[in-house]
């Protein structure tokens, strides 16, 4: 990859930082790395507007930090066992939320685009959502050929759920579909692969 190359799509990430114009926050977070991004978020003070923390804990995952997490913001936390569950809760939190809410995600690129799409259908824009990727930087991909998304792709060739197709991931990414886009890798070459390497650990 040249120096200085840039696609204008591929999403940038920051870390969490507390918003200090809003009217009240809430802070999903997927993992123990999510929750450790949590507990940064806490240390650098308490907000006095209504606060909620949403941890999915995801079992996948060895480490458990909600018992330091729920020490940091004992009245705000909402433990959960999967993302799914965080999700639904999020979705109802977004039905009764009013004008000033900023939404505070940490966790893999899939977990925050699918609040960030959630969060779009009640109309709150991206810019109210601060977003930081942790814990993996596996990417999920979009087949153009078939329009399945295939999810943890850590390599730069990834065959489709879908269609089975060897996609190339590009660096080309859909708001929209929370996914970077995937194109067929041997379209010229039938049987052709490249290398497969390892890019998103």
């Amino acid at each position: 990859m040249e120096r200085g190359y840039w696609i204008r799509s591929k999403p940038v990430y920051s870390t969490l930082v507390w918003q200090q114009q809003a009217n009240a926050h809430i802070v999903l977070v997927e993992g123990s790395a999510g929750g450790l991004a949590a507990m940064k978020l806490f240390q650098q003070m308490h907000p006095e507007h209504p606060t909620k923390v949403l941890y999915a804990r995801n079992p996948v995952v060895q480490q458990d930090i909600s018992i330091p997490l729920s020490k940091v913001v004992p009245d705000a936390l909402l433990m959960f066992e999967t993302t799914e569950e965080s999700l639904v809760a999020f979705e109802a939190h977004l039905s009764s939320a009013c004008m000033g809410l900023r939404i505070y995600v940490a966790g893999s690129e899939r977990f925050i685009w699918q609040v960030a799409q959630m969060a779009d259908k009640y109309g709150i824009d991206d810019s109210d959502i601060i977003k930081e990727l942790v814990g993996t930087l596996a990417r999920p991909i979009y087949c153009v050929h078939c329009k399945t998304i295939s999810y943890e792709a850590h390599t730069n060739i990834k065959k489709c759920d879908g269609c089975g197709k060897q996609l190339f991931v590009r660096d080309h990414f859909s708001r929209r579909l929370g996914a970077y886009m995937g194109l067929m890798v041997d379209a010229e070459d039938p049987g052709q692969i490249p290398s497969i390497e390892e890019i998103y650990p």
